[in-house]
């Protein structure tokens, strides 16, 4: 009679296959690279040095201390879009392993989703250092952090076994997909701020209030910004609220995108 392992020890097994992809997702990345994991902060800090040259000395942007301004909000956006380019074809990158062996799917976008976090720890480590060099006051409000992360996280999971479900079928979605993220990345207060959005007299009171609910990840980055830089003082009143819609835009992407993974991941042997 086969020996079954009991519910913990595949939990164990599933967690060291999830560190084991995560950690050759790394390797891989940065192989026969003479600097290896320093391009994960030198990758940031090259494009805010070019965002920052174009939208405050090209543009005239009035965003005091604009190149800070944008990096507690770039790191949170690369690791959305580099998780969900990355975690979009997970499936198809890794056919052998869904053909010849029997796991858990869910593993894949798992560790997809969980070596970009990597890339944004090391980040947030760098973003740290330069706090201590300026030097920026620590206070309690960086622990916002975590609430955020955890809320982007799931929405970035859930969005990401959507499209893998989706690429197994079109392929044209990862391109889609790169075309959707470079659009979304000017809906969303990073390269500008929310006050500038509420201040704006082009934009009706509707359209601002869809832009606060309708897009979730609109008061992840006001509350990435204000927790690191501006010591809890929201730019927009009632801002838990807008916080508590994202969370609910996070679970129901989260449970629509576990849905409809669990619905065709039985496929996907045939289809790779």
């Amino acid at each position: 009679m086969a020996h079954v392992a009991p519910p913990r020890a595949l939990r164990s097994q599933w967690r060291w296959t999830i560190w084991q992809l995560i950690r050759r997702d790394l390797k891989v990345r940065y192989k026969n690279s003479a600097l290896g994991f320093f391009w994960s902060f030198l990758n940031p800090l090259m494009q805010i040095v070019i965002l920052t040259v174009v939208f405050k000395y090209i543009m005239g942007s009035k965003i005091p201390n604009f190149s800070m301004e944008l990096f507690t909000c770039f790191l949170p956006w690369m690791f959305f879009s580099q998780a969900l380019n990355d975690g979009a074809v997970c499936v198809a990158k890794d056919f052998l392993l869904v053909r010849k062996y029997p796991f858990p799917r869910v593993i894949l976008p798992t560790a997809s989703l969980g070596s970009n976090f990597v890339h944004l720890a090391l980040g947030f480590a760098v973003l740290l250092v330069i706090f201590l060099v300026l030097p920026v006051h620590f206070n309690i409000y960086f622990l916002w952090v975590i609430p955020l992360l955890v809320i982007q996280s799931a929405l970035t999971l859930g969005l990401i076994l959507l499209f893998a479900t989706l690429h197994m079928y079109y392929e044209d979605i990862k391109f889609l997909l790169g075309s959707f993220i470079q659009l979304f990345f000017f809906l969303c207060p990073i390269v500008y701020t929310i006050d500038m959005v509420m201040a704006s007299d082009r934009i009706g009171p509707i359209w601002k209030q869809l832009y606060l609910v309708g897009n979730p990840l609109t008061p992840l980055f006001i509350g990435y910004r204000t927790a690191l830089l501006h010591g809890g003082q929201w730019p927009i009143a009632n801002f838990p609220m807008y916080l508590g819609i994202s969370a609910l835009w996070a679970a129901a992407i989260l449970l629509i995108g576990v849905l409809v993974w669990r619905k065709y991941e039985w496929q996907f042997p045939e289809m790779v």
